[in-house]
């Protein structure tokens, strides 16, 4: 019988990556919608902190979670899940977290993974390593200015077909990282949240 968790990867904003409160709501949103989810503390507890600190070093804090210290917890993770019975993985990605949903999607670890408003990505080698290495589909959530070093015609010339295969780009214009409470972030969130729900059901179905 195929069981499937969700790892939801939050950013770097806490124990969490996110506010507690917006990242047990997000976990819950997506529990409403069918998902077992897991969030996990792939941080270590170590977070950068959500108000701004002068004293806070961001280079030693970089230095402290790069990926050979990020991924051996997420493999954990999915280990632990394994024993308790899940069979399958999916990934969602936030920020920081939009990298590791790349990572595990770029070595097969997920049936399928979905990412808002990636950082630390390097573009478009990751996404080739993707097409390259992985058969799992991604779906990518973002907006333009947060795909450096591409403008919006590029992206819908030859990015975004180049990707049509395994990948699902929403690519919004209008609103800042992490789509902030004014009307339009607010939308954008809305709208990237409901996308990642049904790429996810969509891609459940066709696996069974």
């Amino acid at each position: 019988m195929v069981k499937r968790a969700l790892l939801l990867l939050t950013g770097r904003k806490d124990i969490f990556g996110l506010p507690p409160v917006n990242s047990r709501l997000m976990a819950d949103d997506f529990a409403a919608n069918g998902f077992d989810t897991f969030i996990p503390d792939y941080l270590s507890g170590d977070p950068v902190p959500i108000d701004e600190d002068p004293t806070f070093n961001m280079t030693a804090w970089s230095l402290r979670h790069g990926e050979a210290q990020t991924m051996p917890i997420l493999l954990a993770t999915i280990a632990g899940l394994k024993k308790e019975g899940f069979t399958e993985f999916a990934s969602t990605g936030y920020c920081f977290g939009g990298l590791y949903s790349t990572r595990l999607s770029q070595q097969n670890l997920v049936k399928v993974g979905t990412m808002a408003h990636p950082s630390l990505l390097t573009v478009p080698d990751d996404f080739l390593t993707l097409l390259a290495k992985s058969d799992v589909p991604i779906q990518l959530n973002t907006t333009i200015n947060h795909v450096p070093g591409h403008d919006r015609a590029e992206l819908d010339t030859a990015f975004t077909p180049a990707l049509q295969a395994v990948a699902d780009s929403i690519l919004g214009d209008g609103v800042g990282h992490g789509f902030a409470s004014d009307p339009v972030a607010k939308a954008a969130k809305e709208g990237a949240f409901f996308a990642a729900v049904e790429w996810l059901r969509e891609h459940d179905e066709k696996k069974h």
